[in-house]
This record gives structure tokens, sequence and C-alpha cells, in this order.
């Protein structure tokens, strides 16, 4: 193993969270002040500014939040809120296993929601007097339901052929997108398994476990998946992490993952490989006080083997952080900047070479010298990739604007039904990179012109 691992950029450039710190703290005052209405209005705007315009009824007492495949309901009135989300329907035969695990759930991973059964569906359930509407409270109310649905639903179809209530909305990768993924992947667990090779004879289970793992927050890192490909990653990262089993065992278990990923058809992978909106963030927001926390220990490690020139070692526990860091945050995008430069810039490249440059982004994170100058940004090219979330829903606001606009001008009603269709057809489109936002913008002005008129 003579080089770094090569590095593949994201199909979604930017994931930094959008959650508005300001209007948590509104929350907590509103409700201490016994302002129930608005300390839940300042949780939603906390979550994202744009839920309450963008899925609330025009009395703000009743919202439909879509989050992956099961939508949340919320229903305020003057003396509670009721949640519902539906989740799956039973399936003709296998109810009595699926059952069971349900009982599991509402045992052991629901703490306040309930999954309830009605007319052989599954619903999560939730209601409190709004005097208990504790935003600290509520917002783990969401977590949880939303976590487990979006979860399950995916593996109760898959193990028990349950049928999902709701469809979730999904923007499928566009072609270029699956094959520079689907490439990606490949390179990259091939990659892996000739660094299992090299160390396996004198039996480094440390490098072999850190490549693997790495490997496999890459691929999280790079292809964003969902639904049951989601959970499986998750679940083998986290068999990584056991300490119950020999190491040899566990990288045994992961090499096979590898395998396994490497072996997977174009077309199964693309099943999995789609965008779709969220209520609650599945990553937590990043700080950089709590990143430089979790660096501390391995940074003075990491600087001890570059003191000694131990250039692989270095690169190897450089990237495994800085995969876990994208594994597990929604990250800041001026560490963001920092480090996928570096990792791109030292990706392929030999072991002296790439250390320096991953060192010195590691840090600018530790010293807090983060640089905020977008001069030198490139534009990522390569994969299809550089979706940028922000930009994204800044898109989706646009659109519904100038929908409402044109809406307000067809109360007429001339082709309304089609001029829609047309414009969701549109926005499909865009997102899935075939329109620039440019295009999108000049094909609904000319759609709304030849529709309604100027």
């Amino acid at each position: 193993m003579k080089q770094n691992l090569t590095f593949t950029p994201p199909v979604i450039a930017s994931t930094e969270s959008k959650m508005n710190v300001e209007a948590f703290d509104a929350s907590v005052d509103a409700f201490e002040n016994h302002e129930y209405l608005k300390s839940f209005y300042a949780l939603l705007d906390y979550i994202n500014g744009d839920f309450r315009t963008k899925y609330g009824n025009i009395q703000g007492n009743e919202f439909k939040i879509p989050h992956g495949s099961i939508i949340v309901h919320i229903k305020l009135d003057d003396e509670k809120i009721s949640i519902t989300a539906p989740f799956v329907a039973l399936p003709e035969k296998g109810r009595i296993p699926l059952l069971r695990q349900v009982a599991g759930l509402n045992f052991n991973a629901m703490d306040l929601a309930m999954i309830y059964l009605k007319d052989n569906r599954l619903y999560f359930e939730y209601s409190c007097p709004i005097e208990l509407l504790n935003p600290y409270k509520m917002y783990y109310i969401f977590e949880e339901i939303c976590r487990t649905g979006d979860k399950y639903d995916d593996e109760f179809e898959t193990k028990f052929n349950a049928e999902r209530i709701c469809e979730p909305k999904v923007t499928p990768y566009n072609p270029e997108n699956i094959d520079n993924i689907y490439n990606a992947l490949q390179l990259s667990c091939q990659e892996c398994l000739d660094a299992v090779k090299y160390f396996e004879p004198a039996r480094k289970y440390g490098y072999i476990w850190n490549i693997i793992d790495t490997t496999m927050m890459k691929f999280m890192y790079f292809a964003h998946p969902q639904g049951q490909l989601l959970n499986d990653m998750q679940k083998a990262i986290r068999e990584m992490d056991r300490d119950d089993l020999p190491l040899p065992e566990i990288t045994a278990h992961g090499k096979a993952v590898i395998e396994k990923l490497q072996q997977m058809p174009k077309e199964k992978l693309a099943e999995d490989l789609y965008y779709i909106e969220t209520f609650i963030p599945n990553k937590r927001r990043s700080n950089l006080q709590n990143i430089q926390e979790n660096f501390e220990e391995s940074y003075k490690k990491i600087s001890a083997y570059m003191d000694a020139d131990d250039y692989m070692t270095a690169c190897v526990m450089m990237l495994y952080k800085f995969y876990e860091m994208y594994y597990y945050n929604n990250l800041q995008e001026d560490v963001n900047k920092v480090v996928a430069k570096a990792m791109k810039k030292a990706s392929a490249k030999p072991w002296e070479e790439a250390a320096p440059i991953l060192y010195e982004a590691m840090e600018a994170i530790m010293k807090d010298e983060l640089d905020d100058d977008d001069d030198e940004e490139e534009e990522d090219t390569e994969g299809g990739a550089g979706f940028d979330m922000n930009q994204y829903m800044q898109n989706i606001q646009a659109m519904q604007q100038q929908m409402m606009q044109n809406m307000q001008q067809a109360m007429g009603g001339n082709n309304m039904q089609n001029y829609l269709q047309q414009v969701q057809l549109l926005q499909q489109q865009m997102m899935s990179g075939q329109l620039s936002v440019d295009e999108y913008t000049q094909k609904v002005q000319e759609l709304a012109a030849k529709s309604f008129g100027n």
C-alpha cells in the first residue's frame, strides 16, 4: 500500500445545518412565559424557518411535514396538540413476527410516542395538553417518530412485505451521478480490499479495521444512500465498533460487507440513490469546539507520527477522523471547505505528499484558523457531484413564490391543472440536474406567459 485513498466529491456538496439556535432560545423563553403557541411556532422555526409557510395551513393550527417515507401530521388547538404519522399496513402473511417487532419498538425504541394498530394499519401517535409543549420534549418526540418511522418502514417492507401507507416523494439521482457513484464505489472497495490483503500477512488488524471503517463512511459521504441500503450501512458501521468480539472477527465481517458492496449491481444500487425531504435532521449540527474535542487525542498521536515520518499511519488516521466527522455531523461550511479541499488535493498521492496536506487541514481545525476566502474554491465537476443543499432549498422557495404569483393571476382558472403538472415536471428536472436554475426560471416564466398571458 503505497499511496493515499482516492477522494470522490459528494453528490450533495453541502449539508450545513439549517437550524436556528436563536429560534430555539425564543421557543424556551415563550414556553416559560406560558406563550405556548408562540413557543411551538419558534420550535418549528428552529428546525427549519420555511416549515410553517411550506407545510402549514393558513390558520397555523395544522401542519403536514414529510420526513423520508412518513408524513408527520400536527394539529393544535387551545387545549392540546395531537401528532400522528402513518407508518405501514400489515401484510397478508407474516403479521405476527412484524407485530412482535413493533411491540419491541414501543418498549425499547419509543419513550413518549407510541405505535398503534388501527384497521390493519400502524400509526405513530402522541398527544398532550398545550401547557406541556416543552420545546426540549417536543423536539425529542418528533425525533423519535421520524427516526423510527424512516428506518423501520424500509426494514418491515424488506423483511415482512409490509406496505407503506405514504409513498415517499423522492427525486432519483440522474444517470450521470449514478454511473459516477457506482464507479467510485468500485474503486473504493478495490482500494480497501487491496489494503486488507497488504496488511493481513502481518496480522495488522488495527490498520485493517481503520481502512474498512473509513471506506464504509467514505461511501456514505459521497453517495448519501437512502432506504434499506442506508439502514444496512449504518448497521455495518455500528458492528465495526463492537467490543464483545475479537478484532479479527470484526474485520472479517467488515471485509464481507465491502465485498458485498462491490458486487452490488448498478441497478440495485440506484434503487436507494435519491434526494428526499426530511423533518428532523438525521445528523447532529456541527460545532467547532465539539469537533476539536473529538479530534484532540487523535491529533496528538498524528502529530507524533508526522514527527516520526510515519506518513502512512498519519494519513490513515486522519482520513478516518475526517470521514467520521462527516458521518456524524451536518458539517458547518467553514470546516467543510478546508477538509474537502485537502482530501481532494491529497487524493491518491504518495503518503509523504498526502500527509502534510491532510495535516494542515487538521491543524487549521485544531487552531481555529479556518480560511473563509472563496477565491481558491474550485468548482467540482467530477462524478456529477456538487449538489448544494442550501441552493436547492433556495430554488424550491423561488419556485413556490413563482407558483403563488401565477396562481393568483390564474384565479379565473385557465389551464391551472396542466400548468401545475408542467411546473412539477420542471422542478423534478431541476433537482435531478437536467436543468440549471436559470433554465428552470426561464421555462417557468415562458410556461406562465403561455398559460395565463402577460
